[in-house]
């Protein structure tokens, strides 16, 4: 059985359990970094004696908050503690507290010791930012009623005070002091480097994904590494144009307005990951870091603790307000993101109202902030959000990419079917061409010489009117004659139609070869018919041209051109010798000589003849009508196919049909 949909996204929302399970033990495990165990021997002190200058000594609980017991003290207290005689055993004994600000001087039995801090500086230097572990001198320890002093040394509006004190041996105080060391000092900055990395990150993300939700968290994150590593606001403004006094006040305000400007941040970071985010919420949420900025600086001009503990309230009920959201969304939509979030600001409230418990209602000045770890818990959300989204991403990537391959697959199949059927139309029309060119060329060529043929056969064909050569000899000879002469006319013709013939044949090749070659071919094929005429062929091919090839269809138009000047030799010419010259064409004095072209020419001296009988000069040119017919405009339209220039006209040795036909680049490379 499947589940539903509201099961499937619980499922989906739960996914990562073991991963907040693991932040669960981080937690518990800093939580129990907080708490000290108990030494076997050293004692601990949550009473003293206050001196005030100009004021009667007064008893006071440890830990004193000078915010919370004197919020207008300023300057120097001491605190007069006696040493339980059972806190000294005989061996080194010291003095441990987690907390004693801003700078002290310790005595004891009236004899200073120890100095913490410059007395001589404005402002203080904070001094309570690392807990102290103060040795006591064994000669001042008398045998019983130590006493010992401490001079406190403190300003308005800073965090001044002294928390909780124990005396015992520093065998068992220099464990408490560096386990205090470890979770005041080291733990922060060890928050404040992963914050910086995070945030670092998170804006880099925000700047190429162009994600203002990162910007939120980068933000936040950064403000946060920078509050922890301070510990406590700077105690100076070096260089600053404002005045010394102005720098740190400046200073001191922006620490303090840090926090709640970092749960604003967090909250619309929290609220634009599941998609609450909206104008309204960001002008809420800008209005109140405005007021929180507002009571931090009139907490600061009039020194009302009350108004910092008003600023914790707001941050707290944000909180509220941003869990309600989360809860919903988490039990609406089953989402990861609403679901993660909502324990992190679960555990963020809980810091929070055990922090305000503890430093608001408690006022102990010695205690560990809780919030600050916090940050911790919404790096680990981040960094699973961002693994996530990364892995979604990964596995649309590939199923896109799957979906691609088989969608190119096939399309590639599709084109290939088209490419088949398109080769197989190229092909069938290629060849309804080539069928139909052979047609035409059997047509124009073929087909007029057999009409001829028939018409002549038809005058020669048996049954014919006979004269009888004893009654008219001379109608019988002209008659004979006749027949003689048509029957040769006949037979000239039916090898023209066999030359047509084999020459569409020839046609029909694909390969190329030698021009002089298929020349050759020719000249067999004619060259009877051009003797039956009385005609003497001259053969004169160039040896450069040897190698010349040219396309079948190329070729064909060539030939044909030769054998329409060949066929008017014998029919028109009255010529006794036909020369074929196959020569190169050849720019300037090239060396080695490399031709560009070829030029074909058949001439035949039966104009010189006629001249030479007559007795006058070879013509220059022939009239138009007398020099041009079908056959010169056959021969033309053949010679523009190809690319090649045509001439007619006289020469010195007679008539001249030439072809002037470009080599293609094999050719001339050859």
């Amino acid at each position: 059985m499947r589940p539903g949909p509201r099961a499937a996204g619980w499922q989906r929302g739960m996914a990562p359990l073991p991963a907040w399970l693991g932040l669960l033990a981080l937690l518990a495990a800093l939580a129990g970094c907080l708490g000290a165990t108990e030494p076997a021997t050293s004692l601990r002190i949550t009473t003293a004696e206050l001196i005030e200058p100009g004021a009667a000594p007064k008893p006071v609980t440890l830990p004193d908050e000078w915010e919370h017991s004197a919020p207008e003290r300023d300057g120097a207290v001491r605190y007069r503690i006696e040493i339980p005689d059972a806190a000294l055993h005989g061996e080194a004994s010291g003095m441990f507290t987690r907390r004693a600000g801003m700078s002290l001087r310790v005595s004891l039995n009236g004899r200073p010791f120890a100095s913490i801090g410059d007395f001589d500086r404005r402002p203080l230097p904070d001094m309570s930012q690392e807990p102290l572990l103060v040795p006591l001198p064994s000669a001042l320890l008398q045998p019983r009623g130590n006493v010992i002093e401490i001079e406190l040394h403190g300003e308005r509006r800073r965090e001044s005070g002294l928390s909780d004190l124990w005396f015992g041996p520093l065998a068992e105080l220099r464990p408490m002091h560096a386990r205090a060391q470890r979770d005041r000092v080291h733990s922060a900055y060890a928050v404040s480097a992963a914050a910086t990395v995070m945030g670092l990150l998170a804006l880099l993300l925000a700047v190429r994904m162009r994600r203002l939700t990162y910007a939120y968290f980068g933000v936040a994150s950064l403000l946060w590494a920078w509050r922890v590593s301070l510990l406590t606001p700077p105690t100076s403004a070096p260089g600053s144009a404002l005045g010394p006094a102005l720098g740190p006040a400046l200073e001191t305000i922006f620490f303090y307005v840090s926090y709640p400007w970092f749960v604003s941040l967090m909250t619309l970071y929290a609220l634009a990951s599941i998609g609450r985010e909206t104008p309204r919420v960001r002008r809420w949420v800008a209005a109140w870091s405005v007021a929180a900025l507002l009571l931090i600086v009139l907490n600061w001009s009039f020194n009302l603790p009350l108004l910092r503990t008003l600023v914790s309230v707001g941050m707290l009920l944000m909180v509220v307000a941003l869990m309600i959201q989360l809860f919903d969304a988490a039990w609406r939509e089953r989402s990861q993101p609403a679901i993660l979030l909502s324990v992190a600001a679960l555990l963020a409230f809980g810091a929070g109202l055990r922090d305000f418990y503890v430093f608001r209602i408690a006022w102990d000045y010695g205690a560990l902030t809780w919030s600050r770890y916090t940050i911790l818990v919404l790096l680990g959300v981040l960094a699973w959000m961002l693994v996530d989204e990364f892995t979604r991403s990964t596995l649309a990537l590939r199923s896109l990419n799957r979906d691609l391959a088989d969608r190119v697959a096939r399309k590639e199949r599709e084109l290939h079917l088209v490419f088949e059927g398109q080769r197989k139309r190229d092909r069938e029309q290629a060849t309804r061409a080539e069928r139909d060119r052979i047609l035409r060329e059997m047509h124009d060529g073929l087909g007029g010489r057999l009409v001829a043929a028939l018409a002549l056969a038809q005058q020669v064909q048996p049954g014919g009117a006979v004269v009888d050569p004893e009654s008219d000899p001379e109608a019988a000879e002209t008659a004979q004659a006749h027949a003689h002469e048509a029957w040769g006319e006949l037979k000239s013709t039916l090898d023209d139609c066999l030359v047509e013939l084999r020459l569409a044949l020839d046609s029909l090749e694909v390969e190329q070869r030698p021009l002089v070659e298929a020349l050759a071919e020719l000249r067999f094929r004619i060259e009877p018919s051009l003797r039956a005429a009385g005609v003497r062929l001259v053969w004169q091919p160039s040896e450069l041209l040897s190698g010349a090839e040219f396309g079948a269809g190329d070729t064909l138009q060539v030939l044909r051109i030769v054998r329409e000047a060949l066929t008017n030799v014998i029919k028109h010419a009255q010529a006794s010798v036909v020369w074929l010259r196959l020569e190169p064409v050849i720019d300037g004095d090239v060396e080695p000589a490399t031709p560009r072209a070829l030029r074909l020419s058949v001439i035949d001296n039966g104009l010189a003849q006629r001249t030479q009988q007559l007795g006058e000069a070879l013509p220059l040119f022939v009239p138009g009508a007398l020099g041009r017919g079908r056959g010169l405009a056959n021969m033309e339209r053949r010679a523009a196919a190809v690319g090649a220039s045509f001439s007619s006209g006289p020469q010195a040795e007679g008539w001249c049909v030439q072809l002037e036909l470009p080599l293609p680049p094999a050719a001339t490379a050859d």
